[in-house]
């Protein structure tokens, strides 16, 4: 390749937040300077998972005393102790995160293995601090769709006790001025609305008849209110952090949560599932080397490269593709002529319409859908109709309801397939089918035919209809 592209002062307080729905672009990430949230080898991120593996159970104990030992080296990553504070190096070994690891921390494992209820737990979270809470989570407040979501896969539905204004309403009851995602959301029909996720309204949990709740599910700093432990904690509030859709981590995510919340059963049945895609594509190409494997050009709206922690290059690194960041390409805008140059084997587009988006009836949405890829000036078709992916068909259209979050691992299989169809044939519409099933039982994969996922060919085979 010759060319590359190139405070709480009252408790009461509103804390104003970065908008949440917007995703990374090539000017708004802020958290350069950080680890990934995919710093850890392992998936349950909580202090005192010792050996670094899904389970917190009596062989983290034993590892802890063989380190102690010195039959075992133990393993630091990098962490903070605050966002944006000096970074440290931790162990999970450590379970009291003191920095040391010693005979209290076998103790509190121990604790630990026991379930011992209302003792405090240490989590390494989505910007890589250490984030605390008391074990086990119960009652919950709840912004973002990959966040409800989890707390639908995990089974603790009943645990939400409040939700943003984008499932429930300003006043509560869910009758007047319902929120974006509330379709998709009724079974929290019965929790009471804190406001806006961008805003949240502090208040509504301490006004009289309201009990607070046990914590607030929230992303990254960089989009949720990064001051929301100071302004959570004189109210006995936790704050969980957990990355779901950013980083690779979805399943992690899970595992971690179903811990907190001691939901681990619900969780490792999800973790199954979508490891039946992800561990087969991992053992599949653990002999590809980066240099041969197909190089994918990931963008939101096909103007941009778009980076990790984000959503659209996660989906394409666990699929076994090459990104162009992989080639030296920097996240940034960039027009026709540098994806041209730049020469992908597969281009794969971000749509903000279908399942969990902008969905008021299949045709309406599809039509929106398309009318958005195939008219918007110096962007989407208009930007790679010249390139060889386009001209040999290889360009793939998603809806963030399948890539962006805990449904994921379908789109992923969908992408997996078109990049090596010599090595994967997954029947994707029977993963979306079961996902729906347990998860959203209300819809079923024919509502959302050709608009979760889909190829250039058939929207090229549609377009006319809508007048493109």
């Amino acid at each position: 390749m010759d060319k590359k592209i190139l405070a709480v002062v009252a408790v009461v307080a509103v804390v104003a937040v970065v908008a949440a729905v917007v995703v990374f672009t090539a000017n708004g990430d802020k958290d350069e300077d950080l680890p990934n949230s995919n710093n850890l080898e392992g998936r349950l991120a909580v202090f005192g998972n010792a050996n670094n593996d899904d389970y917190l159970d009596s062989r983290d104990v034993d590892y802890v005393k063989q380190i102690i030992a010195g039959e075992v080296e133990p393993i630091y990553y990098d962490c903070y102790k605050s966002y944006g504070g000096a970074l440290v190096k931790r162990c999970l070994a450590d379970a009291n995160v003191d920095g040391k690891i010693d005979e209290a921390d076998v103790k509190w494992i121990e604790r630990m293995v026991d379930r011992e209820k209302n003792m405090q737990v240490y989590f390494y979270d989505v910007d890589a601090v250490i984030g605390s809470c008391t074990y086990p989570l119960t009652t919950a407040a709840v912004g973002y769709k990959s966040n409800y979501d989890s707390m639908i896969i995990l089974g603790a539905v009943d645990n939400v006790k409040y939700v943003c204004n984008q499932v429930g309403s300003n006043g509560g009851n869910h009758q007047n001025d319902q929120g974006v995602y509330h379709k998709w959301f009724t079974v929290f029909d019965g929790a009471e609305c804190f406001g806006s996720r961008f805003t949240p309204d502090y208040e509504v949990f301490v006004k009289e008849g309201n009990t607070p709740p046990s914590f607030m599910l929230s992303g990254t700093r960089a989009w949720f209110d990064p001051n929301m432990e100071e302004t959570c904690a004189p109210i006995g509030i936790d704050v969980v952090r957990l990355p779901f859709y950013e980083d690779n981590w979805t399943v992690p995510a899970i595992i971690t949560l179903g811990y907190l919340l001691n939901h681990e059963k619900q969780a490792y049945e999800y973790a199954e599932k979508a490891d039946s895609v992800y561990q087969t594509i991992e053992d599949a190409l653990k002999d590809v080397p980066l240099k041969d494997r197909p190089l994918v050009f990931a963008s939101y709206s096909i103007n941009s490269v778009s980076g990790m922690h984000g959503g659209v290059h996660e989906l394409v690194t666990l699929a076994g593709g090459r990104t162009v960041i992989d080639e030296g390409y920097q996240k940034g805008s960039l027009d026709g002529e540098a994806i041209y140059a730049m020469d992908p084997d597969w281009i794969i587009s971000s749509q903000y319409f279908g399942f969990m988006e902008t969905y008021e009836d299949h045709d309406s949405c599809q039509k929106a859908m398309y009318t958005q890829y195939g008219t918007t000036d110096g962007k989407y078709e208009k930007n790679i109709v010249m390139t060889d992916a386009y001209k040999n068909g290889r360009v793939l259209l998603f809806n963030q309801g399948v890539y962006m979050g805990t449904a994921s691992y379908v789109a992923c299989a969908y992408l997996a397939n078109h990049l090596y169809p010599d090595k994967f044939n997954f029947d994707v519409d029977a993963l979306f089918e079961d996902y729906l099933s347990k998860y959203h039982s209300d819809w079923k994969a024919e509502d959302f035919k050709d608009i979760d996922y889909l190829e250039l060919q058939t929207y090229l085979d549609k377009k006319s209809e809508f007048g493109i």
